[in-house]
């Protein structure tokens, strides 16, 4: 009898933690959210708070159900896939949208200046490196492969999946669009609020689009934002601005 109405400790333990991978994504964003309000955070934290800390809780979530690093770094989109699925997409795109980004950037005329003189010959490869190390990977690999994996599961649709974690890539936005001056709405809400949403939902969706598309190729996506903030950081390099 006791066999029957109590469930092993294995079988007890594999479906909770299953549940609580699932859980501790939107949970850990809520709170770095509430953080990045009370603190500005620079690209060496957000490797901490965006890559280290998220690996972390998941491989620690995976152990205690009986997983492994292996496991654990595959469910964040870094096991063995095609490494070259997608990133034909991710390049088109990036040029694209990264043009785009220096005509509506506020370093856009410095970027035009590099591409007339030249320069842009070694400030592109530079600036791409640097944000395929910052920004690329590290929001990446948070927003795609630690938060929409798991958002999808949660809400049992790709779709659904998609579309909030495209929505919390947006919110992420809104203490950067409102404190930091470098943004044309900095010190203003409403204006923040638009500007963060704007621009952070179409680009969480184009990215966790293209996520999707090259079969969870994290690389993919990294390769994308890295392009898409190369161009107009080009200026920014170069000239020094802060």
């Amino acid at each position: 009898m006791t066999s029957h109405s109590a469930p092993s400790e294995a079988r007890w333990a594999q479906l909770p933690e299953s549940a609580a991978i699932m859980l501790a994504a939107p949970a850990y964003f809520c709170v770095y959210l509430a953080y990045l309000f009370w603190h500005r955070e620079s690209e060496v934290g957000h490797w901490l708070s965006l890559v280290i800390l998220p690996v972390l809780l998941v491989w620690a979530l995976h152990r205690a159900s009986g997983g492994t690093l292996r496991g654990a770094l595959a469910s964040l989109g870094l096991g063995k896939v095609r490494w070259t699925r997608g990133l034909v997409a991710a390049l088109l795109m990036g040029v694209i949208l990264g043009i785009f980004q220096v005509m509506a950037s506020r370093s856009g005329e410095m970027a035009m200046d590099a591409f007339r003189t030249g320069r842009a010959a070694w400030l592109l490869p530079v600036a791409f490196v640097f944000m395929l190390l910052t920004a690329g990977f590290t929001e990446e690999l948070f927003f795609r492969g630690f938060l929409q994996t798991r958002l999808e599961g949660l809400l049992r649709s790709r779709v659904a999946g998609l579309l909030l974690a495209s929505f919390c890539f947006g919110v992420y936005h809104l203490p950067y669009a409102y404190f930091n001056p470098r943004w044309p709405s900095a010190g203003d809400w409403g204006q923040a609020w638009g500007a963060a949403l704007g621009q952070g939902i179409p680009a969480g969706l184009i990215l966790g689009a293209l996520y999707l598309y090259s079969g969870r190729n994290l690389l993919a996506p990294a390769v994308l934002h890295a392009l898409v903030d190369a161009f107009p950081a080009m200026g920014i390099l170069h000239f020094g601005s802060g």
